[in-house]
């Protein structure tokens, strides 16, 4: 099963998503962790993902889906994986390779998600920096969500708010009926 997971930064779509990933037995599969991880190699492609992170800026479309293409090329995910960070825009919806089963929204409202961002504490998470980034989710990522629900993907919405024993109860609900499906 092919799954994207969507939220607004500070939502807890990882930690939704690794949930419902160990949940099916897939690859939880983060961008933003690949982009981390090679923000430290002294590569070309290193210098230009820290460039881009450390002025809080987003890695250019071609970049990330080929990074993005690559990785869904491997061996793990051929039973499936639980994609967070890409397609994050209709440019890279053109690029993607592989068509999804589900997407999952992780619904919060904004107030908590910056508040979550803030206690983070990651050098990234500056006001400024996090406005930024939930403009572009609005402009850029929902288009995306609306996308795939022309295209009859099936969508299931998790409500974040919740404790994380609550949000899981309702993501096992919630999965077994897609199952069922």
């Amino acid at each position: 099963m092919n799954i994207l997971i969507f939220g607004v930064q500070g939502s807890g779509k990882s930690t939704v998503g690794k949930y419902v990933a160990k949940k099916l037995n897939i690859p939880f599969i983060a961008v933003g962790d690949i982009f981390r991880r090679l923000r430290e190699e002294k590569s070309e492609l290193g210098n230009l993902v820290k460039k881009m992170i450390d002025q809080g800026m987003l890695v250019p479309d071609k970049p990330t889906m080929r990074i993005v293409n690559k990785r869904l090329e491997e061996n793990d995910v051929q039973g499936g994986f639980l994609l967070d960070g890409a397609p994050r825009n209709l440019h890279q919806v053109e690029m993607f390779e592989k068509s999804p089963d589900l997407l999952v929204l992780v619904e919060l409202i904004e107030k908590e998600a910056v508040a979550r961002l803030f206690n983070r504490g990651r050098i990234d998470d500056t006001k400024e920096k996090i406005a930024t980034r939930i403009s572009w989710y609005r402009d850029q990522t929902e288009p995306v969500i609306s996308f795939y629900r022309d295209k009859d993907v099936k969508i299931v919405k998790v409500d974040n708010s919740p404790s994380e024993e609550t949000v899981r109860k309702k993501l096992d609900v919630l999965l077994e009926e897609f199952k069922r499906n």
